[in-house]
């Protein structure tokens, strides 16, 4: 028997718990700890539960963890004591501590991580290459259990991976995490076309990495990107550009703001240009109510043009996916 903390979106925890139930029909979520992060048992070991990951990450789940030892505290000094002693009594040897609070808790991460082991605690750029003690608390109970890091879905505490590289907005934090996720080198001096690029901070990721880029929106693009002679913009919906786009691209991105089935038609019909077997990414756009026969529907429309590689709930995303696709023959 097997208990674990799961993590997923505060947006998709009934599909990510549906996403679990296809994989696992045995599986129980014995309570939801907090929007992002659910209890659960499971009749098979920790490392048979988390096997079908291995070859294919799931969509919405973004990190897991086994319980081996939960414990009631109390907020006093005397919580970070015992933290310790249940610590050093399930795990002997070498590992590393990832910690986490959700709710209320008069101690920080850094004052419980510490307390358990001062010269192991992994900050925020570390990727741990062995076991990992993982402790969660929520401010009443505290659930502690040690795994191989390349058991837990995502190495990365929580699965949020670190980025000291600098955005202009969040949806910089979307590029960064897709290029990485999907495991995307991008080739310096590739041509990108961005659609609903404004204000670019799609584009300033890509341009960082050596890439040309077309720009299109109707909205200003960042100054410092108006400025740059490898960025051309024009300043018109996308669906217009269409229309006058006489260019093969390398790379297609969109992160427009648009329904999810739309921004899959918009998408097949720029597939035109975009070189035989060159990538795209894009988010989908997912409202709240029929939300999985609504991205059901958009893959299937971009199936026409595209292979659909990986489908993605990042840690970066709202209510929305990340894509990963690449243009089929014509």
């Amino acid at each position: 028997m097997t208990h674990a903390i799961v993590t997923c979106s505060e947006y998709f925890t009934e599909l990510a718990l549906n996403e679990l139930h296809r994989h696992h029909k045995h599986l129980t979520c014995i309570r939801q700890i907090s929007p992002q992060h659910l209890f659960i048992k499971h009749s098979a070991s920790f490392g048979q539960f988390t096997k079908p990951s291995k070859n294919k990450l799931p969509i919405y789940l973004h990190h897991a963890f086994p319980v081996h030892k939960n414990m009631p505290l109390d907020g006093s000094l005397d919580d970070l004591t015992r933290l310790r002693e249940q610590a050093h009594d399930l795990c002997q040897g070498d590992f590393d501590v990832q910690a986490r609070i959700v709710g209320d808790y008069p101690h920080t991460m850094l004052s419980v991580a510490q307390s358990i082991r001062r010269d192991h605690v992994l900050v925020a750029n570390d990727l741990p290459q062995g076991r990992v003690l993982s402790l969660l608390i929520d401010g009443q109970c505290a659930y502690m259990g040690i795994s191989w890091a390349t058991q837990n879905l995502s190495p990365y505490n929580g699965g949020k991976m670190p980025s000291d590289e600098p955005v202009p907005n969040r949806a910089g934090l979307k590029m960064i995490e897709s290029l990485a996720a999907f495991g995307i080198r991008l080739r310096p001096g590739s041509h990108a076309l961005d659609l609903g690029a404004a204000p670019g901070a799609w584009t300033e990721v890509l341009r960082r990495r050596g890439l040309r880029v077309t720009a299109v929106a109707p909205q200003e693009m960042y100054p410092w990107l108006q400025a740059d002679p490898d960025v051309s913009s024009y300043y018109m919906l996308a669906e217009d550009y269409l229309g006058q786009c006489d260019t093969v691209y390398d790379l297609i991105v969109n992160d427009m703001r648009l329904d999810a089935r739309d921004s899959a038609r918009l998408m097949v019909a720029y597939a035109q240009h975009l070189r035989a077997d060159g990538i795209a990414i894009m988010t989908l756009k997912l409202r709240m109510h029929h939300r999985l026969s609504l991205m059901d529907h958009a893959l299937r429309i971009l199936r026409k043009a595209y292979k659909i590689i990986r489908v993605r709930q990042l840690v970066s995303n709202r209510r929305e996916v990340t894509l990963y696709l690449r243009r089929r023959d014509f």
